[in-house]
């Protein structure tokens, strides 16, 4: 009989925990749950996972451990200034791990310190053993899990890996197949919510499997350099495609191989740059190294259009030049996997965003910091001023460690984890009450658990996930509340306490959860538009700044600020989308939050072009009144961003809408004696293409304000935010 990969995975999970019980009740260790827990948190869906979790585990704990120490010796009698360090601890952790790499490792750090805090009973005095006899319990479970998944039915990553970069190649082909098609064809182009969301993910998904892979695959660990930068090259051609589409749409009709010089033979070029990028990858052999190609205009031709079909043209062009290098670079990184080679030393900035992600600050980490320490103090505080408060010091940990991994998963609901777990631990009682005190030994007792695991990890699998805070739950509180130990004892008080724990976290947590501001899914979908469109404005409006204010460190961490949010708000927004009741929206249709969507990634995009585009070179060849139009425009566009983001008060909607529609007029200016300009020397031909790339970059921003503005007037965003339950 064929098993199905669930199957295996729950199979395994069962043998591991009845292997770890049963060798720590032989060495008569105080507490084997907790090499039980590092069983149940390190089993995922694949080896690499898995190994990954084992590996920040261990980091993880010694870390914390030191940390903890060092806390211990600086208040050892002073529990306020002790738990004022822990919660800064606590609260450092969970702010990097909201965009950090190694998760796992600041999740770990976090609640660890808490969990030797809890083991000593608040005596720190023994904290030195009971954090020993953490670090072994957790490495037991570590490394009884690590060699059952290498050993029995190992789910090694690299498949997975192979699948992932086939699959986003052939979408990258398929979809700059699309883009030519309409380009030879001289159609327009319509942006595809849906292929781009579909792109971007099947990205993802390879960054992800390229992670894994190094873990469990000694081939992929030997080059994993090389892989990395395959997965930014990836990236790159990625984010051109999808700017190549959007200044499609504006250009395709025009007959884009009229103006531009030598488009047949680059599409045909590109075209087979992206089947011997396929066929490298599947093993052919190695890809020929790409020619430069720079698309050029012809002048002659441009000077008969308008302006906008003229800065139409200049966008396109700038695109697939830009296509054209990503995809050279985008070979070499195929060639360097298949040769060991070391193009990669070429891009020494590449981690570069992540370091400004993880620094950054944005208002979604910080108020998932202020929720999990709210949470934390009022369990404290409890424990301290409520007399025999059931569950103690356990209740702080456990509020510490699922608010921790809520942190990483705001948009969970709560109450549906509530009841999943809850009714799990009521399943268990029978077993507990008529099952376990009639067992003889641990070969029964190694059965019963090993029953009642695989069934529990297979439902759960199915039904949420293999990564599911919920699955992660209900696989743990039946083990608190069983206890297994060499010295078991058996209470309905002691097991209606546990139920009572469960009840009084969860019920902390929906305090907790709503501070500083609701965790209502429809909200903070709202809350992230608006921040999204708030620091776009502020973006635009920085074209005109005087230079000595630009160096300034206060005016740069400002910039910093609103471009980290660009970057990472319509993640948060389609995330926050996936909380939302598809069936129970108010206020708009399905359709039309879609397309809100889809038209602020445009958006986003596009800004974050513009602020990129070198303005000193468009002001050596642009005249002081196009720069003064250019001024002008950046203030509408910068007016109308502040208003569709809900800061009516700082314009009136008649002047706005006035505004508004001047907006496409005022950058009407005469482009022959710009093309006259450009063809005077090198810099002013770069001048020239800057100043059209800019008109270029506001008409693609032009539009999409046009449709938005007209899309919102439609939407009632206060009956789409209103509470309701959940």
């Amino acid at each position: 009989m064929q098993l199905s990969r669930n199957a295996k995975e729950s199979l395994k999970l069962a043998t591991a925990l009845v292997s770890v019980y049963a060798i720590a009740m032989g060495l008569n260790w105080e507490k084997p749950f907790w090499a039980g827990f590092a069983v149940i948190v390190c089993s995922q869906a694949n080896l690499g996972q898995s190994l990954n979790r084992a590996i920040l585990w261990i980091m993880g704990t010694l870390f914390a451990l030191m940390g903890g120490w060092l806390i211990v010796a600086l208040f050892p009698q002073d529990r306020w200034l002790f738990m004022i360090a822990l919660s800064l601890w606590v609260a450092s952790c969970v702010y990097f791990l909201q965009r950090s790499r190694y998760q796992y490792f600041w999740i770990t750090c976090g609640y660890v310190i808490l969990l030797l805090w809890d083991a000593t009973g608040g005596d720190l005095s023994i904290s030195y053993e009971e954090g020993i006899l953490r670090v072994q319990e957790s490495l037991l479970g570590i490394v009884v899990y690590g060699l059952i998944a290498v050993l029995i039915w190992p789910n090694c990553s690299r498949d997975e890996l192979d699948k992932a970069s086939a699959e986003l190649l052939e979408k990258h082909r398929l979809f700059a197949e699309s883009c030519f098609d309409r380009i030879q064809k001289q159609e327009k182009v319509e942006v595809r919510p849906d292929k781009r969301v579909e792109l971007l993910k099947t990205d993802t998904r390879l960054n992800t499997a390229i992670n894994d892979a190094s873990s469990d695959s000694y081939e992929i660990w030997e080059c994993r350099k090389q892989w990395n930068h395959f997965g930014h090259r990836a990236t790159a051609v990625t984010q051109s495609l999808l700017k190549l589409e959007e200044s499609l749409a504006l250009s395709s009709e025009l007959g884009v191989s009229k103006y531009l010089s030598g488009v047949d033979e680059y599409i045909e070029d590109i075209q087979d740059r992206f089947a011997q990028i396929k066929h490298a990858m599947s093993g052919g052999g190695l890809a020929d190294r790409a020619v430069e190609r720079n698309i050029q205009g012809d002048v002659e031709k441009i000077k008969e259009l308008s302006t906008f079909q003229t800065a139409a043209l200049a966008i396109t062009r700038r695109s697939l030049n830009d296509l054209a290098v990503e995809t050279r670079f985008f070979i070499d990184s195929v060639n360097d996997i298949q040769q060991m080679g070391r193009s990669y030393l070429k891009f020494p900035d590449e981690g570069g965003g992540y370091w400004l992600g993880l620094l950054m600050p944005d208002p979604d980490r910080l108020g998932n910091v202020v929720r999990v320490l709210v949470g934390i103090w009022i369990a404290y505080l409890s424990y301290l001023f409520v007399p025999g408060m059931i569950g103690g010091l356990l209740v702080v940990l456990l509020i510490t460690v699922i608010a921790i991994i809520a942190a990483v998963s705001p948009q969970i609901r709560l109450f549906e984890t509530c009841i999943y777990t809850i009714l799990v631990c009521l399943m268990s009682a029978p077993l507990y009450f008529f099952v376990m005190p009639k067992l003889q030994g641990f070969y029964s007792l190694g059965i019963m658990i090993f029953i009642w695991t695989f069934i529990v990890c297979y439902l759960a699998n199915r039904a949420f996930g293999t990564q599911s805070m919920i699955r992660t739950l209900v696989l743990i509180f039946p083990q608190i509340i069983f206890n297994f130990n060499d010295y078991q004892t058996y209470s309905f008080v002691v097991y209606t306490n546990y139920v009572f724990v469960l009840a009084i976290i969860f019920c902390i947590l929906a305090v907790s959860r709503n501070i500083p501001f609701s965790s209502h899914p429809e909200r903070n979908f709202k809350k992230n538009v608006d921040r999204l469109l708030n620091s776009a404005a502020c973006l635009i409006l920085q074209g005109d700044i005087p230079e000595a204010r630009r160096r300034s460190i206060l005016y740069r961490l400002y910039i910093l600020y609103h471009i980290n949010i660009v970057f990472i708000a319509y993640k948060s927004i389609l995330y926050w989308m996936d909380g939302i009741d598809k069936n129970r929206i108010k206020g708009m249709s399905r359709y039309q939050m879609e397309r809100v969507i889809s038209l602020l990634m445009l958006i986003a995009n596009q800004v974050k072009i513009l602020y990129g585009i070198d303005k000193s070179k468009m002001k050596f060849v642009a005249p002081k009144r196009m720069m003064r139009e250019a001024f002008i425009w950046r203030c509408l566009a910068g007016k109308i961003l502040f208003y569709l983001s809900g800061k009516k008060r700082e314009v009136h909607i008649d002047s706005l809408r006035r505004g508004y529609r001047r907006i496409f007029h005022r950058a009407n200016v005469d482009v022959n004696e710009l093309m006259e300009m450009g063809a005077c020397s090198a810099k002013s031909k770069e001048g020239v293409s800057n100043f059209l790339y800019f008109l270029g970059v506001t008409h693609c921003i032009n539009n999409y304000l046009a449709e938005l503005f007209h899309l919102s007037e439609s939407l009632d965003w206060e009956r789409f935010c209103e509470e309701r339950f959940l």
